[in-house]
Formats: structure tokens, sequence, C-alpha cells
């Protein structure tokens, strides 16, 4: 593992990993809290205007399938509760932080594998629609910080991995020394995700699912449909044999019919 995360930290050499913004922080400090306060946890997200405003924009999407929308941060608070407030909070931050021109494509692409991924876990007892949202953004965490580090050669090299999603991740190794999962595990871990998710995005291009958590090899078998799914529907992907044996695994996995799939595609198209 510690061989990895070397070999990640000298392919994206050059490249700062973002530290965690404070508002994140201050949310953290806040919520240790023994009796958290809803105004003053309102009041450090307001503190963002941008932040705050697709904390707003995620929360009122199809994303969480609220009943009522709501219209402001503190109301947001009340009703989704700080485990499920804070992954939305950093899911808005992320992509806040990364709106570069070189790794337009891949947000893009995250908020479709995310949004995917808040599907499919209805399928999944103890994973969450924030949760599975948060997986979705930040699997490909260490492909942003590629392409910020190779802007000429790594779009090639991610559309490759959306055919090859097996293969690919050698080439990558081939030409960084390192793959995108495991430039990832850095910028998981500075933003303080949870073990699961870090095991996740390290796993999730493996070609079969052997591990012994149950929570994590759902979630790796959820990226791996939503992957799949994603790159036929918005990006119009060949499916290889290595992607349809790929999504296979997943849907082995999750236990899910042909009909929930193709529910998925359409799900997907109509929220474009």
């Amino acid at each position: 593992m510690q061989e990895r995360l070397r070999a990640g930290l000298k392919a994206i050499q050059g490249v700062k990993i973002p530290d965690l913004p404070k508002e994140i922080m201050e949310l953290d400090a806040a919520l240790s809290s023994k009796f958290p306060n809803n105004q003053a946890i309102t009041d450090i997200i307001e503190s963002n205007t941008k932040l705050s405003g697709e904390v707003l924009r995620i929360v009122n999407s199809p994303v969480m399938k609220l009943k009522t929308p709501v219209k402001s941060i503190r109301e947001s608070v009340d009703v989704l509760g700080y485990v499920n407030l804070r992954n939305l909070v950093i899911s808005a931050a992320i992509k806040n932080l990364f709106n570069t021109h070189e790794v337009e494509g891949i947000i893009e692409h995250s908020k479709d594998v995310a949004f995917c991924c808040a599907e499919l876990s209805e399928y999944i007892a103890d994973i969450s629609r924030d949760e599975a949202y948060l997986l979705g953004l930040f699997h490909n965490g260490g492909s942003l910080l590629l392409a910020t580090k190779d802007s000429d050669n790594y779009d090639k090299m991610f559309s490759r991995l959306n055919t090859h999603p097996i293969s690919g991740v050698q080439k990558e190794i081939d030409a960084y020394g390192a793959s995108h999962a495991d430039i990832g595990i850095l910028l998981g871990q500075k933003w303080k995700l949870p073990v699961e998710m870090l095991n996740a995005i390290m796993l999730h291009h493996i070609p079969e699912n052997n591990v012994g958590k149950d929570k994590i090899r759902g979630m790796i078998a959820m990226l791996k449909v939503a992957n799949v799914v994603v790159n036929e529907v918005s990006y119009g992907a060949y499916m290889t044999e290595e992607a349809r044996d790929y999504m296979a695994e997943g849907q082995e996995e999750l236990m899910l019919e042909p009909a929930v799939v193709n529910q998925l595609r359409r799900v997907l198209i109509s929220s474009s």
C-alpha cells in the first residue's frame, strides 16, 4: 500500500494535492461538539456563497429525492441531518475546487457516475444516497490530478479507461508509474474520506471483487455498473468485451436484473 502511495506522489510531482477547504474543517469542528448548533453550522456553510449555492443545488436535485424542496441552508441542516449534510458539502466543495478547463470532462463524467451511484444505492442496504453520490464524485479524483499534471495527454488516457476499465489502468501505470486509483487515495486521505470509500477508490478497477467487507464490495460494484452505464449513455462509448465483463461483475455482486440497469439508463438520460 505504502509503495503504491509513494508511486502516486511521484506521478503527480509538482501538482499540489488540494487541502481540505476551511469551511469543511470548521464544519467538522462544529459537528464534533457535544451539542452541535444548527445555526452555527448554517453560518459556516453560508460564509462561502459559491459553496452554499452548490449545496442547495445538490440537495434539491434528483440526487437526494426530497419530497419537498428546501429553500435555505438552515432548512437543509434541519432536514438532512449532520452526516448527510457533511457528505453533500464535501461533494459541493470538490466540484467547485476542480473547475479548470483541463478537468472539465472528468468532472462532468464523475457527476454522472455520482448520480448513477445515488440511484444504485437503493439496492444496497447500508449505503445512503449522499454517501453514494460523494463516492461517485471522488472515485476519479486521481484522474483530476493526472489531468492537471499532463493536460496535453491525459484526455486520451481517460477515454481509454472508459472502454477498457482493466487494461486501461495498466496503460496509466506504464505512462505515469501509478494509476489514478493510487493517486485518488492521496486526495481522499487528505479530504478525510471514510476508510470504506478509500478502499473502494483504490480497488474499483480490479477484475474480480474479492474484498471481505460487504459495504466495500457493494461500493466497488456500484462504481463498476455506474461507470459503464455513463460511458455508454452520456459518452456513446463502444461497449467492449472488457467493459461488458466489468459491468457484469458489478451486476452480479448487486444482484441487479437487466431491467434495473435499463431503468438506470433511462433515468440518466432524463436527468441530463
